[in-house]
């Protein structure tokens, strides 16, 4: 007989049974923990690896554990006003409170997308129900929808620049957000030098190149789905003596942009300001006192991290002197340290950095040169929680199968437009589809 005969003719434990099941077979080596059988459930999802330290007592990545040594910055720590969150945020289970930001590294990573790693992204939740995208890199878009946020309350994307490591999954986002809504997604980001380097030719572009999936998907979903707005702002605005630009004003939430030395005009940094609560992100940088002033007293202040250019060589295979020419458009961790420093944010935060057991304790080495602050490097779905009185980082547990949330419906289902009548497949194919009785 047959394995698979043997294996259908045992009975199908009940649930509570298959899970230990499962953690036994995990414990034993024949699962993998962090694969799918663990993962149909943020709650039997289980991280890559087990927790263990650095030498300098950091934990190591994909562990399920945030990179700090301060998971919790507190006002005041004897306060017994602290909120107590779970150990794991876990979607659908936590409601925002009002006055309660929630900040999440859809992506933290670089431009080769490691399994454990996506590129540039970011998820800011607010307490009034608004979401806002910063960057949206290659491979985020999967971790973003695995938060069970309603796709149709995702159509606020700010770009801080067109670099395709945080720009490069716009395509995978707007089309997963097409199924679920009947509203464009609108794109925030600066002008360039040129009109063809600003946010509204790329959006253009992103539209001309989606030709042929927005015709073939006319009279099937919604059209409104299937558009994209530019918001271009003005960089030739930007002036000593008008440093930052108010570019998105509603429903009590300020989004100012900052221009940033990161190559070409264009490159920009945000600051969101709601309800005496906010968040700065700069994106790429050489960093610059204009850039940390901008942040000066921030909440949280998230700011890219790059590591030292003999490791970026060797580990990506590249000569030496071009991992220096990469590092020196970036920020290393002395120089973030120096940036944190002027700042002097609640938490600081280092993004953007390629997270190995090997990579840490230099970083943390470097900040600390200069700065002695609450820090956190990012991680893929870490969370960042903050209130007046604290800020709490974790870990999220997300279905690897998640399906979408649901969406608010407001007004009419909507419907797709008439089909299109040109460029349809050839007749005489059609002619041969398969005829089911």
């Amino acid at each position: 007989m047959s394995q698979e005969l043997q294996l259908r003719d045992y009975p199908i434990p009940e649930e509570k049974t298959m899970k230990l099941l499962i953690k036994l077979m995990a414990l034993v080596g024949l699962i993998i923990p962090g694969s799918a059988v663990l993962a149909e459930t943020p709650e039997t999802y289980q991280f890559p690896r087990k927790c263990s330290m650095t030498d300098a007592g950091y934990s190591v990545p994909l562990c399920g554990k945030p990179i700090t040594k301060t998971p919790v910055v507190a006002s005041d720590p004897g306060s017994d006003n602290l909120k107590v969150y779970p150990e794991y945020f876990i979607p659908d289970q936590e409601k925002l409170a009002a006055d309660e930001m929630r900040l999440t590294a859809v992506g933290s990573g670089n431009p080769p997308v490691r399994r454990g790693q996506a590129s540039t992204s970011w998820l800011v939740e607010l307490g009034n129900g608004d979401k806002f995208i910063i960057d949206a890199g290659g491979g985020t878009v999967p971790a973003l929808w695995s938060l069970r946020v309603p796709l149709a309350l995702l159509d606020k994307l700010f770009l801080t620049h067109l670099h395709l490591d945080h720009a490069g999954g716009i395509f995978n986002l707007w089309d997963s957000m097409g199924w679920a809504r009947n509203t464009p997604l609108h794109v925030w980001g600066a002008s360039g030098s040129t009109p063809e380097l600003g946010v509204a030719a790329f959006v253009e572009n992103v539209r001309k190149a989606g030709a042929w999936q927005t015709r073939s998907k006319t009279g099937i979903i919604a059209s409104g789905g299937m558009e994209l707005t530019a918001h271009e702002f003005d960089s030739a605005k930007f002036s000593p003596e008008n440093p930052r630009m108010l570019v998105y004003s509603e429903n009590g939430v300020k989004i100012y942009a900052f221009p940033v030395d990161h190559i070409l005009i264009g490159a920009v940094g945000y600051r969101l300001e709601w309800n005496g609560l906010s968040v700065v992100y700069t994106g790429d940088s050489i960093p610059t006192v204009f850039e940390s002033e901008q942040a000066h007293g921030v909440d949280v202040f998230i700011h890219e991290l790059f590591i030292d250019a003999p490791t970026f060589a060797e580990k990506n295979n590249m000569p030496l002197m071009i991992a220096e020419n990469v590092i020196d458009e970036h920020t290393s961790a002395e120089e973030l340290g120096r940036v944190f420093s002027i700042a002097q944010p609640r938490l600081g935060v280092g993004t953007h950095y390629f997270t190995n057991d090997y990579t840490i304790d230099p970083a943390f080495k470097g900040i600390r040169k200069n700065y002695q602050g609450p820090v956190v490097i990012a991680q893929d779905l870490m969370v960042i929680n903050v209130t007046p009185e604290q800020i709490t980082t974790r870990m999220a547990k997300t279905d690897l199968l998640s399906w979408a949330a649901p969406a608010p419906m407001n007004g009419p289902p909507p419907k797709p437009d008439p089909a299109p009548t040109e460029g349809r497949t050839p007749e005489w194919v059609q002619a041969t589809r398969f005829t089911m009785e």
